[in-house]
């Protein structure tokens, strides 16, 4: 880094400034030096810019650009000590400093959070080193280093001065040259981002957008269990080429996605500093709203300049339970969003592992006729069509075709597509290790599958009440169904944890009905019997 430090003062040096810094273009030399390319965006630093279009679309990576692209500000060489800054960091801590699931979530954590110090992340940064990055990712350009050269200069201190004997080191493995590794397409278990990705839910796709385009448009809560790919379908629906084919008047449509994963403790003004924050930069090129209040009538001044100016707004509100269980947020606060959604073109898309009224804090507010402006989507398995598509789409553009072994991935992770995707992902595993193998050894991908995914099972079947476990246990052993445990079993077969299968009940999975077997095995005593008192014989 003390090399990119240098070579980006030595193009500051000629007035020219790089204005696309990022990793992919710095390249490691054969001789260990590293080089800065691609200066197809320069400019010459004397030329008044902002670094935004016309349209309003930011030049440079959008994950190393700084707080005054965001902000539309003038840009010069103190934006590019930010954006070395940052590279910095996450070449240090091996995460970026402003992270986050969505590019507009990004783009605001730049511009108005600050970054965890670096020692946070690794405890052997000598402590002149985390100053030096706290100053390059300072959010106003007049508080950072004014030049590369005195970034380079400090960095010679630092080396100079601190003790790098330390045994703390990111282990990154580097590729052996010649060698690329092979890709598994099923190895993400989180947030599904690219649109290519996505498979499935085309009918619950429908169903959303069918709402957003009604006049007024409509509001939808998504509800599932965890795992089931709530935030994937938020995602796909707020992804701006999903929306282009979609929404009736997408140009005119605008969504800003609030992600509560991270924010259990929010406030109303945090909340409210984050939407009017986010759909600042959405309306970058067609709306100012930079100068709404941070308050609820700014929210309200907003959604009137938008409604003035023929736009329809759709708040996704991912997580939303983080909301209505937080008792900073009051009966008033969601009386306000009723408002809008009455009386505007507004609508609401939230995501929640159970009904929203059901996870309030406050029964007054679950008695709220704010849930009354929702229809529900309830996301369960997928179809068969659908998990075939997964099996079989991914694994072919990998050129490891899975189509072939559908029905013993099925049996194993049956139609949850969390479960489908850990499957595949670990035949795939297989195929990588065993260029030679002819087909996945289904006894070894079933070993590694059922280790990793009885962490999962553990989760659901401690979720369980006993009468729900007992149910479950009847399922595994064929036994057959008391009277009083058929409503039992009739609600685990609405959450798909059972399966009708030619009249006689089964669990979704084998693996699963492996796993709640050894349950009752484990611990001497069957769980009829620490039910009702029994020893097991």
């Amino acid at each position: 880094m003390h090399d990119v430090a240098g070579g980006l003062a030595a193009i500051h040096a000629m007035g020219i400034l790089h204005r696309d810094l990022s990793p992919s273009n710095i390249m490691v030399a054969d001789n260990g030096i590293a080089k800065i390319l691609d200066l197809g965006l320069s400019r010459d630093a004397a030329v008044t810019s902002t670094d935004v279009t016309r349209a309003g679309y930011l030049v440079g990576t959008l994950r190393y650009v700084s707080p005054e692209h965001v902000d539309g500000r003038e840009c010069g060489f103190p934006s590019e000590v930010f954006s070395f800054g940052v590279i910095l960091y996450e070449a240090l801590s091996g995460t970026h400093p402003f992270s986050a699931e969505h590019d507009m979530s990004l783009l605001y954590n730049i511009s108005q959070r600050d970054a965890s110090p670096v020692r946070t992340r690794m405890s052997a940064c000598p402590a002149r080193l985390d100053r030096l990055l706290a100053t390059c990712l300072a959010k106003s350009p007049e508080d950072r280093l004014q030049s590369m050269a005195l970034v380079e200069r400090e960095l010679e201190e630092i080396m100079r001065l601190s003790d790098w004997t330390s045994t703390e080191t990111l282990q990154i493995a580097a590729p052996m040259p010649g060698h690329v590794a092979p890709q598994n397409p099923y190895g993400n278990r989180v947030m599904i981002r690219r649109r290519e990705d996505f498979f499935g839910r085309a009918q619950e796709v429908r169903r959303i957008f069918a709402r957003l385009n009604a006049t007024p448009p409509g509001s939808m809560s998504i509800v599932g269990e965890r795992k089931i790919g709530k935030s994937s379908l938020m995602n796909h629906v707020y992804a701006r080429s999903v929306r282009q084919r979609n929404l009736e008047q997408s140009e005119k449509t605008v969504m800003v996605f609030l992600d509560f994963q991270q924010a259990k403790q929010m406030s109303v003004e945090s909340f409210v500093r984050e939407l009017l924050g986010i759909a600042n930069i959405e309306l970058r090129g067609r709306l100012d709203v930079s100068d709404c209040a941070l308050s609820l009538d700014g929210i309200k001044d907003l959604v009137q300049r938008l409604e003035a100016d023929g736009f329809r707004l759709t708040i996704l509100l991912d997580e939303f339970e983080a909301v209505t269980a937080n008792p900073n947020f009051n009966l008033e606060f969601f009386a306000f969003l009723r408002f809008l959604a009455n009386h505007y073109n507004v609508s609401y898309i939230t995501s929640s592992a159970r009904d929203l009224q059901v996870l309030c804090h406050d029964k007054e507010i679950s008695d709220s006729p704010f849930f009354n402006i929702f229809s529900t989507v309830r996301l369960s398995v997928f179809d068969r069509k659908e998990a075939e598509e997964l099996i079989r789409k991914p694994s072919e553009a990998a050129c490891k075709p899975l189509g072939a072994h559908v029905e013993s991935i099925l049996d194993m992770a049956g139609l949850f597509p969390f479960f489908i995707q850990m499957a595949c992902s670990h035949a795939i595993d297989y195929l990588n290790d065993h260029p030679d193998a002819g087909a996945p050894d289904f006894r070894e991908v079933r070993r590694r599958f059922y280790e990793e995914a009885k962490l999962h099972y553990r989760y659901i079947w401690e979720g369980l009440d006993t009468h729900e476990k007992s149910t479950m246990l009847r399922v595994a052993r064929g036994k057959s169904m008391p009277d009083a445990l058929k409503h039992v079993l009739e609600e685990l077969e609405s959450r798909h944890y059972v399966e009708p299968a030619g009249g006689r009940p089964r669990l979704f999975a084998s693996t699963f009905d492996e796993f709640v077997r050894k349950e009752s095995r484990d611990g001497g005593t069957s769980l009829l019997g620490r039910l009702f008192g029994m020893k097991s014989g």
